[in-house]
C-alpha cells in the first residue's frame, strides 16, 4: 500500500535512517509515566527488523485525520505473539481496515526523529483488537498505566490470566518503583488480589 501523505514518507525515511540506532534503544529511553491512547484504522502493517511498525489513520473530534506511526515488537518477540495466538509465522497480525485502539508511549526525546514524526510517533504496548480483545505488543512501557478510568478490573484479569506476556509486561511494571501509577487508586492492588497466576511467579517459555 502506497503513502498517501508527505508525513506518512518522512516517516519511513525516518524509520529507516534511524533503524539501526532505534534498534538498540530500551525501556529506558521510553517516557513510561504517560500513556497514550489511538484508536484508528490500519493503512500499513509491517513486520520489519527491529521492529514492527503499523501506521494509523485517526479521525480526530475536528474531522481532520491524523496519521500515527505505531512501533511494536522485534521479529523474535512478534513469532512468539503469533504463536501464542494460534497464527502462522508469517500471518499478519493486523491487517488494513482494521479498526483498532493502541495504548503507547512515547520517547523521551525527540531526537533522533523529526517533529512531524515524533510527535505522533509511540511505543505501543498494548493493542485492543477489532473484537474488544486485549493484545500485548511492544515489550516497553508500564502496562498499569494502560488502565483507563472507565476501565473494568475483569477485563484485565481476563487479559492477564490469558495472555502470559501480558502478565510479564504486569510484573515488570512493579520495578518502576520511581514512576506513579497513574491507574485509579486501588485497581492494581485488586487486580494482583484476584490473578489467578502470580505474575511475578510465571516463568517465561522460550
Amino acid at each position: 500500500m502506497r503513502w498517501i501523505n508527505r508525513a506518512g514518507a518522512a516517516a519511513i525515511v525516518a524509520l529507516a535512517c534511524v533503524g539501526p540506532l532505534w534498534a538498540h534503544h530500551s525501556v529506558s529511553m521510553i517516557d513510561v509515566s504517560t500513556s497514550i491512547w489511538v484508536k484508528g484504522t490500519v493503512v500499513r502493517y509491517e513486520a520489519i527488523n527491529p521492529h514492527t511498525m503499523i501506521e494509523l489513520e485517526e479521525t480526530r473530534a475536528d474531522g481532520q485525520v491524523q496519521r500515527w506511526t505505531i512501533e511494536g515488537p522485534f521479529p523474535g518477540r512478534l513469532q512468539r505473539i503469533l504463536r501464542l495466538n494460534g497464527m502462522a509465522p508469517d500471518e499478519d497480525f493486523v491487517k488494513a481496515g482494521d479498526v483498532i485502539e493502541v495504548c503507547g508511549f512515547r520517547p523521551k526525546r525527540r531526537a533522533p526523529y523529526p517533529d512531524d514524526l515524533s510527535l505522533f510517533f509511540v511505543h505501543g504496548h498494548v493493542l485492543v483488537m477489532p473484537d474488544g480483545r486485549m493484545e500485548s505488543w511492544g515489550p516497553y512501557g508500564k502496562l498499569d498505566n494502560c488502565v483507563r478510568p472507565n476501565d473494568q478490573p475483569q477485563a484485565w484479569l481476563d487479559f492477564l490470566n490469558a495472555d502470559p506476556l501480558a502478565r510479564e509486561f504486569w510484573c515488570n511494571s512493579r520495578a518502576f518503583v520511581q514512576v506513579a501509577s497513574t491507574a485509579p487508586e486501588g485497581f492494581v492492588d485488586e487486580i494482583n488480589r484476584q490473578l489467578t497466576v502470580d505474575p511475578c511467579a510465571w516463568s517465561p517459555q522460550p
